[in-house]
């Protein structure tokens, strides 16, 4: 038997997840294009029917208790099964695969996904994809959040909360302009590159994207202290390595993701996997996520594509990489 709950606990849930999510009833009641009174109706509704606080107020804040965060964990479980029986409806493992799905990727990889992902479009035409591209700790807080089905980034610190499924390496690189001033030996040292004037990354919130060199603190510092500019995009670092504005670090997708639809002949690499750990790229999941079929069809079309996808290992050049897209 199933017991009867009073009211409409769904939206009571669902209210619950966007105030956990936002921090705030007026922003969640945007999220979900109410009222903040009835939001905030829902929320006490939810509370009274558990018989427990799920927020304590304190001012103008509201701060999660220990049975809210329980809860958190239950309500975003409880929303991927509706999910997954709502988007699997018609889709079974041996049948036609129908419904919705979606995955975050960091660019440089998505650019290598684009011949599998667009050839099980074609081969499923009744799934809806949506292909979300973001930076590599947006990718995370999308999976964490459980805003996509999956994730595929490279990160060199694997997250210690999200399931990750090794895929390949790709070792980090120095870029300058071949004509440069510093005479710079094919494997820089240390003291070489405490000397450089970088153009560095830069996201939106503020914060130097040097999550290749998070085990090396001291070299992060020599980065932001020896930037000329910061900017948020790889291939405007590019551009302005091309005009000399100093030199970049990034992995070998980066530096191959800006390679299209540009000429770099001007350009040099330097390896750096004797100073800098490599980014490790795979697939990211939810711990504990229901993924509907669709999901690990598509899942399981990537991990095949990139099996043998090893060019680091191998030593082969970025030109060979292209062969792969």
């Amino acid at each position: 038997m199933i017991e009867q709950f009073n009211g409409d606990i769904i939206q009571w849930l669902r209210a619950f997840y966007y105030i956990a999510e936002t921090g705030s009833v007026r922003k969640a009641a945007e999220y979900m294009h109410r009222n903040p009174s009835t939001v905030s109706h829902e929320l006490r509704c939810l509370e009274q029917e558990l018989g427990t606080v799920l927020f304590d107020r304190y001012k103008k804040t509201l701060q999660i208790t220990p049975e809210g965060t329980k809860l958190l964990e239950w309500t975003v479980q409880t929303f991927e099964r509706l999910n997954d029986m709502r988007v699997s409806i018609g889709s079974s493992e041996g049948g036609e695969l129908k419904g919705s799905m979606s995955f975050a990727t960091s660019l440089p990889v998505a650019i290598l996904a684009v011949r599998p992902v667009a050839d099980f479009c074609r081969e499923h035409p009744k799934v809806d994809l949506v292909l979300q591209r973001k930076l590599p700790h947006e990718v995370q807080n999308a999976v964490r959040q459980s805003r996509v089905d999956f994730g595929l980034m490279g990160t060199a610190l694997p997250p210690d909360d999200i399931d990750m499924e090794f895929l390949f390496k790709a070792r980090p690189l120095l870029v300058a302009h071949k004509v440069n001033p510093w005479k710079l030996p094919e494997r820089p040292s240390i003291d070489d590159l405490k000397k450089l004037p970088y153009v560095s990354f830069w996201n939106e919130d503020g914060l130097q994207d040097l999550e290749p060199f998070s085990q090396m603190e001291p070299f992060a510092d020599w980065i932001k202290e020896k930037s000329v500019i910061q900017v948020n995009n790889y291939h405007l670092i590019m551009r302005l390595i091309w005009h000399k504005a100093g030199v970049g670090i990034m992995d070998e997708l980066c530096y191959q993701a800006t390679a299209y639809g540009a000429e770099w002949d001007n350009m040099e690499t330097h390896p750096l996997d004797h100073l800098l750990p490599s980014l490790n790229y795979g697939i990211l999941v939810r711990r504990g996520k229901h993924l509907s079929p669709q999901a690990k069809a598509l899942m399981e079309v990537l991990r095949e594509h990139f099996r043998s996808f090893t060019p680091v290992q191998e030593g082969k050049a970025l030109s060979d990489l292209r062969q792969h897209d």
